[in-house]
């Protein structure tokens, strides 16, 4: 799967720092899609992903995490193997979900894989766009993509945490919500509003 890229370096300026994957068609063939948001001239799915592990890995992994107390709330050591494979729950790591950004000839623009671990913050629909959030540990990672390719953020400095969409644009704030400011897409570019 070749990504298109428009005028974007691989880390960008915080919090627009979500870099894509290389994810393999392969690897998200059984993959269903759950949510479907349109993008100018494409569309964006959000695809979720069965558990991934033959038995005998699954058996082996339960009984490592089952030994070190580190089974999720109402799993046990009896129902572990039966439990992962029915999807009630994923080992730390594996992929849960993905975000795929594709134009409507199917070209794939770009793919975020949200692993157990991670959550999807955000996936909301933006002007001609899409914004995703990825968070994992203390901060949530953003990136804007259009069916032109994923779009670069103005430097936003350091104090910027936050994005959402609004209105059709994304409102950034920064710590303690004491900065805001609003972002357009505007001629297949992320630029500051002015208010």
């Amino acid at each position: 799967m070749k990504l298109h890229r428009i005028d974007t370096d691989r880390a960008g300026s915080p919090p627009f720092d979500l870099v894509p994957n290389e994810t393999q068609p392969s690897e998200i063939a059984d993959c269903r899609v759950e949510e479907t948001l349109l993008m100018g001239a494409g569309i964006a799915e959000k695809r979720s992903c069965p558990p991934r592990l033959e038995a005998e890995s699954a058996r082996r992994r339960c009984k490592d995490m089952a030994r070190h107390n580190a089974l999720p709330q109402g799993v046990t050591g009896d129902s572990c193997l039966a439990d992962y494979q029915h999807a009630r729950f994923y080992f730390p790591g594996e992929l849960r979900e993905v975000i795929i950004a594709r134009r409507h000839d199917g070209t794939t623009v770009a793919a975020f894989e949200i692993l157990e671990g991670d959550i999807l913050a955000t996936f909301s629909p933006v002007s001609e766009g899409v914004l995703v959030g990825v968070g994992g540990g203390d901060r949530v990672h953003y990136a804007v993509v259009t069916a032109r390719g994923l779009l670069r953020a103005p430097p936003l400095g350091e104090e910027a945490v936050e994005a959402e969409a609004v209105h059709g644009r994304i409102r950034v704030y920064g710590k303690a919500r004491a900065m805001q400011v609003d972002l357009a897409i505007h001629e297949g570019k992320l630029r500051v509003e002015k208010k």
